[in-house]
């Protein structure tokens, strides 16, 4: 049976090279790049099982990396462990928004970090032989980072399952992390013993998705007209009229508690090669 293949990106030589025995030692073939350019060069020549990366590089930094690998149907699918010394919250969200499918703080024990290897490449390996019908997510809440990670695997799905464009792919998963946010801050209003919920429904001509909170529901009368280019100067609603101008149809149903977008796959929908927007 083959080795796994790893990629460690990172600027610390002395790092890499402890990594790279260390992964050796543990059945992994494992490759160093010290550089953001470096890293996309070999990923470009070389066939990873997981990348391992750090943020803050040289030339090109990981969030940029990352990015540049996820938007590419080639290489979405090679989970990426991001392993770095930037440690608060928002930066672990910046993470894992332009991809990544797991996340470690420097410093780190090294038993964890094994740990974390074997994870993600076995949750990556689930995903892609899990494939159906209908692609269905429904979690409590825990943090940001949970519902962050749900958006990116139902995100290497569609790249798997339709011919969308890998930039209409990524304004998708731009709405998603918006509408998803804000079920979770503003509609639930962080309560952890309240739901949120998405539904990925797959057609033969186009993707529906509902995303639905517990909460009070969005204020549907204040919401932003996707035809009124006006809606981008408003201090409310901003990010829900930017995501109408990312998806084919928004509606907001059960009092604004649930949101369903529409993204059309085919001509349907579309107006003078332009997708039509709606809202109810």
């Amino acid at each position: 049976m083959a080795k796994q293949r790893i990629l460690i990106v990172d600027d610390d030589i002395d790092l890499c090279n402890m990594l790279s025995r260390y992964l050796t030692f543990k059945g992994f073939e494992p490759h160093c790049a010290y550089d953001g350019a470096d890293a996309l060069e070999k990923v470009h020549e070389n066939k990873y099982d997981l990348i391992i990366l750090d943020i803050m590089m040289p030339k090109i930094d990981g969030y940029e990396v990352c990015q540049r690998l996820k938007i590419q149907r080639e290489y979405n699918a090679i989970p990426i462990l991001m392993l770095s010394a930037k440690s608060t919250e928002e930066d672990k969200i910046t993470g894992l928004k332009t991809g990544a499918d797991s996340y470690i703080s420097k410093p780190f024990e090294i038993a964890d970090l094994l740990t974390s290897i074997r994870n993600t490449i076995e949750k990556s390996r689930r995903s892609h032989e899990e494939l159906g019908i209908k692609h269905e997510i429904s979690f409590h809440f825990e943090s940001r980072f949970s519902y962050i990670e749900k958006v990116n695997e139902l995100i290497g799905q569609l790249f798997l399952r339709t011919d969308l464009a890998p930039d209409e792919i990524w304004e998708i998963k731009l709405a998603l992390h918006e509408l998803g946010i804000n079920a979770i801050e503003h509609g639930n209003k962080m309560d952890p013993d309240k739901t949120v919920n998405i539904f990925c429904h797959i057609y033969d001509d186009r993707l529906e998705f509902e995303i639905n909170d517990e909460g009070e529901g969005f204020e549907v009368d204040n919401i932003p007209d996707p035809t009124d280019d006006e809606g981008i100067c408003r201090d409310r609603g901003r990010g829900l009229f930017l995501v109408s101008k990312l998806v084919d149809s928004i509606k907001y149903l059960d009092g604004g508690s649930t949101v369903r977008l529409t993204r059309f796959l085919s001509g349907e929908g579309r107006v003078n090669g332009r997708f039509n927007k709606t809202r109810k």
